[in-house]
Order: C-alpha cells, then sequence, then structure tokens
C-alpha cells in the first residue's frame, strides 16, 4: 500500500478553530483516539521473519510476508499501537500484558524524494487486530526501545482522510531515574496531566492522507496526489501545507521520531 499525504503545522490556540473549520468541511465530529506506541528496532542486519504462532493463522498472511521482505531489505523501527482511554488507563497501578491485547503493527518507509509537490508519498504496512505482536518481534531479534503516547483527532470526507496529531513524552520510571533501563514497556501509565508534549511548543501536525492499495499501478498513485493538490487548493487559505524533507519521516534511525517545526 502506498500512502500520501500533506503536512501542515497548527498552533494549540488555534487548533479549537481547525478542528471546526474540518468539522464543517466534513459534516462529522471529529474522532479522538489515543494509542499507547511502542517502539521495536530491527536487527542490526536485515533479515526476514521467521514465521511464528502469533501470525502464521492470522488473516493478514500476506501483510507479514510483505513486511518479511522489506525487512530482508532494511533494518526499520516497526510500531506498535494499542489504543487506550485517558481516564481509564493513565494513573492506575496495573499490569499491562500486550501479548494478550489486540494491537496495529505499523511500518513505513523511507518516503520517496520529492519532485516539485507537498505532497510525501511512502509504502507503508499496517497489520490490525493482532495479538502476540511483542513475541512476534522478539522472536525474530526486534527489540523494544521505548514508548511514547501519541492523541489524534481525525476527520473523513469520502476516501480522505484529515487527521490532527501529536505525540507525548512519558514521565521516567523509577528504574530510568536510577539508570536501570527496564528493556520492556513499563507496568503502569502515569496520570494524564503528567504528560508533556514531545513538541515544546505544543503545536499539532496536520496530515491530510489518501491510501493506494495497488501501490504497483503509478495512473492511481498520480490520481490520489492529484486529489491531495486540490485539498491543498482549498484550504490553503487556513493551513500551510509545506514540503517536508523526507528524512523527517526515516523509519530505519531509533525512536522517538522527530517533531514536525
Amino acid at each position: 500500500m502506498k500512502e500520501l499525504f500533506l503536512t501542515a503545522s497548527v498552533k494549540d490556540s488555534d487548533f479549537a478553530m481547525a478542528c471546526a473549520v474540518l468539522q464543517g468541511l466534513t459534516w462529522m465530529k471529529a474522532r479522538h483516539a489515543v494509542h499507547r506506541i511502542l517502539f521495536f528496532h530491527g536487527q542490526p542486519q536485515p533479515r526476514p521473519l521467521k514465521v511464528t504462532r502469533a501470525f502464521q493463522q492470522s488473516r493478514f498472511i500476506q501483510l507479514w510476508k510483505d513486511l518479511s521482505i522489506q525487512l530482508s531489505r532494511c533494518s526499520y523501527v516497526i510500531q506498535l499501537a494499542y489504543e487506550v482511554l485517558p481516564d481509564r488507563d493513565f494513573g492506575k497501578e496495573t499490569n499491562t500484558d500486550f501479548n494478550s491485547l489486540p494491537g496495529t503493527l505499523r511500518w513505513t518507509d523511507l518516503p520517496d524524494p520529492l519532485r516539485d509537490t507537498p505532497v510525501t508519498q511512502r509504502k507503508k504496512i499496517e497489520i490490525p487486530d493482532q495479538g502476540n505482536l511483542p513475541t512476534a518481534l522478539t522472536d525474530n531479534g526486534i527489540q523494544y526501545k521505548n514508548e511514547m503516547i501519541q492523541e489524534s483527532y481525525s476527520f473523513v470526507r469520502e476516501n480522505v482522510e484529515f487527521v490532527f496529531s501529536r505525540y507525548y513524552r512519558l514521565p521516567l520510571s523509577d528504574e530510568e531515574l536510577g539508570n536501570k533501563p527496564e528493556g520492556r514497556p513499563r507496568a503502569a501509565l502515569p496520570p494524564w496531566a503528567d504528560l508533556r508534549p514531545v513538541d515544546p511548543a505544543q503545536k499539532w501536525v496536520l496530515n491530510v492522507k489518501l491510501n493506494v492499495m495497488e501501490d504497483s499501478q503509478p495512473e492511481k498513485v498520480k490520481k490520489a496526489n492529484g486529489e491531495l493538490l486540490a485539498v491543498k487548493a482549498e484550504l490553503e487559505k487556513i493551513f500551510d501545507f509545506k514540503a517536508v524533507d523526507r528524512r523527517v519521516f526515516d523509519t530505519r534511525i531509533e525512536p522517538p521520531p522527530p517533531t514536525f517545526k
């Protein structure tokens, strides 16, 4: 699958107005979501995945095979995303077993070089609703590195998705304060109020997205690019969509991901 998207930044003070604009544009209220993102780093030397019980019976087996091909070419950082609720999952003493929870594996390639366009294009693989994801990765030598919280507000108009997102750092755990990294996700999350945005300016990133399932068909990718440029023209007096250096989205390097300025 090929993902194409525009990128703009929105000041926190302008966020409510920006949401109101997109609510009017899409005739829907935003879907608010919070995800706990676990970052796993691939092996030093690229190699394909070994088949494990975690996915050999998966209905998404072809996506696993596609991921294996990509990992045999280059070592990437992979995200595991688990949806959480601020009033249920934060500030409570719980011991989360991620292998027992359904999560989404996210992999993205280094974007294509820009060619006089603000539209970023990259290959993407997302495998949803999977259990035993940490085991599947660690069995393949792909190790946990760290975690962050991602908050998003999304709108949809036809096949175009508008997503505001912001990453938050977790305060250091007792083990990290004592210079004893756990090497695994923390057992419990701190109170929601203790989180701090990665970007000190507390900006939101707006991405306007389109997915092209048949990414081997250039005419469909070209059509999607044109649709996004039409959205840019429609909203150019409100949002400043800029061409972004593709290295900002490089998932061959360790997390945390850089913040759009």
